[in-house]
């Protein structure tokens, strides 16, 4: 040992501080690396019942097996579960299985012939015993016009209820809810807030998410920025002669761990797997449905398409079984209005997503998440 404390030209204390620095670093990473599980004598997919104890093993390979029908979750839940989805697509499957239920339509609405269409919120009526808190939450916020929207934007973007109306009317489109927000300008502390209650249920209400998990995480970063910092200031003493390379290397090498305990570190519990292996199944169902399957059921799913990301796919999809089965695209589609011109195609539903996607808190208006402003509806902000 002494040998090597030699070669590096450092003292005895010296090599053992940046040995035991290490020997912490690479503990923390096998934590954060061990393998996920699944129930070794249950079907992929499959929870087992409450009360019962089932042997474990290490998660295998393959693709699980297909699922025709949704997960035991929502749409919003298997985003997170499965690919820990960016906030946008959380709150955008959230708003389109709200619209898939029948409580909102999103209407593509064009302020000027040029401009780049806005989507509106239509609420269509409130909650029922079906939403959970955050939904009820959201629809309540809802329920008062212009509320949703950050005011600061919806002062500079006023709305025009009897425009919209009149737009509407002319195209054969009577509204049947009242318009509420524009996704623009949806506050983002709102989005902010849905993805942090699913976030939430999945890791503490389900317990699908590693409880520790973050913690090692937040350690990878300290190491990693710590390597960082400390492999700038170590290359600066060495190069001046006032340092020994050893501190060089134990820099590097702390912030290749830690890097590694960020990206390696394991998410889900063994139900966590099994809540994966719906998701994952089901997006199977959604990429490759059998050709006996309803369009209408298919196109039901466009929440689970967002959230799975698949849209392209599941647009395919539509348009296989569209072949053999004569449907009304625009009457099919539940939740979603088109008024530049009528949905005939099903690709036109998948721009139509896009669309939805584009612009959901695009607006920079729309961020009152470090500066919180007063929640006001269309009517105050006009009165004001």
């Amino acid at each position: 040992m002494s040998e090597i404390i030699g070669y590096f030209a450092v003292t005895e204390a010296e090599f053992w501080v940046g040995i035991t620095l290490l020997a912490c670093a690479i503990g923390l990473l096998l934590l954060a690396v061990r393998p996920e599980s699944e129930y070794a004598d249950l079907p992929r997919g499959e929870f087992p019942r409450p009360g019962e104890h089932h042997p474990t093993r290490h998660v295998s390979g393959g693709e699980p097996p297909m699922r025709s029908t949704p997960p035991q979750m929502r749409p919003q839940e298997a985003a997170i579960i499965m690919r820990e989805a960016f906030r946008n697509d959380v709150v955008v499957s959230a708003l389109l299985d709200l619209a898939v239920r029948g409580f909102i339509e999103l209407v593509e609405y064009r302020y000027l012939p040029k401009a780049t269409p806005a989507v509106i919120i239509v609420l269509l009526r409130g909650p029922d015993h079906t939403c959970n808190p955050d939904e009820r939450s959201l629809l309540d916020l809802l329920a008062v016009p212009g509320r949703a929207e950050n005011p600061p934007y919806a002062k500079s973007h006023p709305f025009d209820d009897r425009r919209f109306r009149a737009v509407l009317e002319d195209l054969g489109l009577p509204p049947v809810g009242v318009p509420t927000a524009r996704l623009s300008g949806l506050r983002r502390s709102m989005g902010e807030r849905v993805v942090s209650a699913v976030a939430n249920r999945v890791s503490a209400d389900f317990r699908w998410i590693r409880s520790g998990r973050e913690s090692l995480a937040s350690a990878g970063v300290v190491e990693l920025l710590g390597g960082c910092a400390a492999a700038v200031l170590t290359t600066i003493l060495v190069l001046a002669g006032s340092l020994r390379p050893f501190w060089l290397i134990v820099s590097v090498l702390l912030m290749v761990v830690g890097a590694a305990t960020i990206m390696g570190a394991s998410v889900r519990t063994t139900d966590g797997s099994v809540a994966r292996d719906q998701a994952r199944g089901f997006r199977r169902f959604l990429v490759e449905p059998p050709m006996g399957t309803p369009v209408e059921e298919l196109a039901s799913y466009s929440a689970w398409a967002v959230a799975l990301d698949c849209v392209h796919e599941w647009v395919q999809s539509l348009e296989r079984l569209s072949v053999v089965q004569e449907v009304n695209v625009a009457e099919t589609v539940s939740g979603l209005v088109r008024t530049s011109e009528p949905m005939t195609g099903w690709e036109e539903v998948g721009d139509f997503i896009t669309l939805i996607i584009s612009r959901i808190h695009a607006d920079p208006e729309c961020d009152d998440v470090k500066s919180p402003t007063a929640f006001l509806s269309w009517r105050e902000l006009q009165v004001e």
